[in-house]
């Protein structure tokens, strides 16, 4: 039989994975989503895409979890 050996690094790693998803990612998704009170307009443009991907990549993720 083989022996399963728990490996910190491991297990670490995969924590800070879900701290992410769970709550970082979400918490600064909310505060880009106010974005256009406090960033210059030419930079709105270029983020609005890559944090309305974000918010639909979590939501997907957190809905097939």
């Amino acid at each position: 039989m083989k022996k399963n050996e728990y490996s910190l690094k491991v297990g670490l790693l995969k924590s800070l994975k879900n701290i992410a998803i769970t709550f970082v990612i979400p918490a600064t998704l909310y505060l880009l989503n106010g974005y256009a009170e406090w960033m210059p307009a030419e930079t709105a443009v270029k983020i609005a895409p890559v944090v309305g991907f974000a918010s639909y990549f979590i939501k997907n993720w957190l809905g097939n979890k």
